[in-house]
């Protein structure tokens, strides 16, 4: 026979706690895609403009400038990808390390007959 009991009054101790902090805020995906995209496309331009200035000049120290410039701009395009990349990732999550002491305690069997015997 199941047991009832009366609660006078519930005390959600943590669950008000929880509720002072909480914060909402609204995102605006489509204003954070178009502000991704403008970033982006400024970084291309960059580069586009390094390659232009590249190719127009033929003074031995302006070309050494803009190849530094142009390596700086290749730079950070590629760590803005490796970044953008890295948040798409799921690795981070599915971290799984194998112990080495595991690895080692494992027997190495030569034929199914000897794993056989030393399973039974």
């Amino acid at each position: 026979m199941p047991v009832i009991v009366h609660v006078l009054k519930r005390e959600n101790v943590i669950v008000n706690r929880l509720g002072k902090t909480k914060v909402e805020r609204v995102v605006d995906h489509e204003a954070e895609r178009i502000e991704r995209v403008k970033r982006e496309n400024a970084v291309k331009r960059a580069a586009a403009a390094a390659k232009v200035y590249y190719v127009l000049s033929s003074h031995s120290a302006l070309t050494q400038v803009l190849q530094i410039w142009q390596k700086k701009a290749d730079l950070e395009l590629a760590e803005a990808r490796k970044a953008e990349k890295a948040a798409r990732s799921y690795d981070s999550f599915l971290n799984v390390q194998v112990d080495d002491e595991e690895e080692v305690a494992k027997p190495t069997y030569s034929s199914v007959r000897e794993m056989e015997e030393d399973f039974m």
